[in-house]
């Protein structure tokens, strides 16, 4: 993430080619991205490869995430008040410096139908207000900037898209911002905003996992150097039971390591940062430990089939 890749995949990805002949081209250069604890998502701001969110229904022990060295916190207006007030009070308990913790928040739009269809999103009045829903952000959070700001997905028209996305890059102005992005973006949303808006997104925030990935957004946005960012790492929102899957068990007996370090570990690798949520320790000290090992580039490969 962050970094472009060579020209000649770029173009070898961006022809016309069979469904096959994209996945095998995917996983040619996926093993290539070297897995760090950071990556440059836009100039003078790196984020940390793992961070920690968490919803109003499932919130995360954010407190001791930051006690066991992580450094990245992940919210939004959605997730609920009270989740952005613990967000906030656990970066001022760390005793961390302020600039030590990388803090993502979203802002909502009223959104198409087929977004999120099996959340039946209704939308709010509420969420139109872009000025507003990115001030109560800050207020819920008791911060004066965040890392990076999102629009958590794309809205009704093309048109509101970019008017949102257009208040978030005055944040970068104000500094109330040190970067903006989206989340659940494809192509076709985020040409739009390439085309009409002065600074491109960062990050896209998106679902995957092993056996639910879309590589034609994730090669998309890193030949376009956007840090593709993925949420549900280990399955859970797609249905996908990725942390009893028989190939995923083996290779973490392997190297002696978990299912789910395996699977953050083949999302690393295959080029994308991520956002997990756990409240126990042991959980918590796994997800931040995933850089004592590599999958092969066969163990790539057949996770990558699944």
């Amino acid at each position: 993430p962050g970094v472009s890749m060579p020209h000649r995949i770029s173009e070898l990805l961006s022809s016309a080619m069979s469904s096959s002949a994209v996945l095998y081209a995917s996983l040619a250069v996926a093993c290539a991205f070297p897995v760090t604890k950071t990556v440059p998502i836009a100039p003078g701001v790196s984020m940390p490869t793992v961070s920690l969110g968490g919803v109003h229904s499932k919130p995360s022990n954010y407190s001791l995430f930051l006690e066991l060295g992580g450094t990245a916190l992940d919210t939004a207006l959605m997730y609920g008040d009270d989740v952005q007030q613990e967000v906030g009070n656990a970066v001022r308990a760390s005793g961390l410096k302020r600039e030590q913790i990388f803090v993502t928040t979203k802002v909502p739009c009223c959104p198409p139908a087929d977004v999120f269809p099996k959340l039946k999103l209704t939308c709010k009045e509420s969420w139109e207000n872009t000025t507003a829903n990115i001030q109560h952000d800050l207020d819920m959070l008791g911060l004066s900037y965040v890392d990076l700001m999102l629009v958590h997905w794309p809205c009704e028209t093309k048109e509101q898209t970019l008017a949102t996305y257009l208040k978030l890059q005055s944040m970068l102005e104000d500094k109330t911002a040190r970067a903006i992005g989206v989340s659940n973006f494809k192509q076709e949303d985020i040409d739009y905003i390439l085309q009409n808006a002065r600074v491109p997104p960062a990050v896209n925030q998106c679902q995957m996992s092993i056996g639910k990935h879309d590589d034609e957004t994730i090669q998309y946005c890193q030949a376009k150097n956007i840090t593709y960012q993925a949420y549900s790492p280990l399955g859970g929102l797609s249905g996908v039971d990725v942390l009893n899957d028989p190939d995923v068990k083996r290779i973490g007996a392997k190297y002696n390591v978990s299912a789910a370090q395996v699977a953050l570990r083949w999302v690393a690798q295959y080029g994308a940062i991520f956002v997990t949520a756990g409240s126990k320790k042991e959980y918590l000290v796994e997800d931040l430990d995933i850089y004592g090992f590599e999958l092969s580039e066969d163990e790539m490969d057949l996770l990558a089939k699944k």
